[in-house]
């Protein structure tokens, strides 16, 4: 929704131990923000954070003015969903048992044919009866990409979710999440994909996240360009 604001307010992040200096940001809704860092920079601790999932060491994350660590899990679920980098393959459960887990988990009365449209529109339809198990890893994630479009209502943080894509599903990723950010929903993205983000086009602030020492995290107001990261990244190599 373009009316929830995600507020980050003298964030200090539980690991890595370096830290990453003081996080202060307001991500809109319809917004993308690229996450970019080293391995091991605090990347996933960020977005974990955001998802509620780990405390703080300081500071705190409001959503719409509530405190994602105080919200139950149900009322974080119906906003937020997080994609995690691995895909989960050992489960029984089909393709379509784990899209309407999510339209639950988000609140949402369940709706055959909206269902069937978001698996159209994300490309998974001809697997909606397949087990998950039964998945490569490229598929499943796939999988969990639609199912965070049909849990969340406002947000979508994603880490690292195109390491098992290929080159063609790389690419209508991201231009699914320039499609996701024109209808209201908010993207958080962590990745090293820099040259797919800069293709789609969508991204205008992205933040790097690195120790103090290296100079602290640094937020980019301005369109994404992947030299520009590369060369930041390299900078302290």
């Amino acid at each position: 929704m373009r009316d929830a604001i995600l507020d980050i307010q003298d964030l200090e992040l539980r690991h890595p131990s370096e830290g990453v200096g003081t996080l202060n940001l307001k991500i809109k809704g319809g917004e993308g923000l690229v996450v970019l860092g080293r391995n091991g920079s605090g990347k996933s601790t960020l977005l974990k954070t955001m998802a509620g999932l780990v405390r703080p060491v300081k500071g705190r994350i409001l959503l719409s003015g509530q405190d994602v660590g105080t919200m139950s899990p149900r009322d974080r679920a119906r906003d937020l969903a997080l994609v995690f980098s691995t895909p989960p393959h050992d489960t029984p459960l089909t393709v379509r048992d784990v899209l309407e887990l999510a339209l639950d988990a988000g609140g949402s009365a369940f709706d055959d044919d909206a269902l069937g449209a978001a698996m159209e529109r994300g490309r998974i339809a001809s697997w909606a009866d397949m087990p998950m198990g039964a998945l490569s890893d490229g598929m499943a994630q796939r999988v969990m990409m639609v199912r965070a479009f049909v849990q969340a209502r406002s947000w979508i943080l994603m880490d690292e979710p195109t390491a098992f894509l290929d080159i063609v599903a790389r690419r209508e990723f991201m231009d699914d999440v320039g499609r996701w950010c024109e209808e209201g929903k908010s993207v958080v993205l962590a990745t090293h994909d820099l040259e797919a983000v800069e293709q789609a086009g969508w991204a205008h602030r992205w933040l790097l996240v690195r120790p103090p020492a290296q100079g602290g995290s640094i937020l980019m107001d301005r369109q994404f360009n992947a030299e520009e990261a590369r060369g930041l990244l390299l900078s302290h190599a």
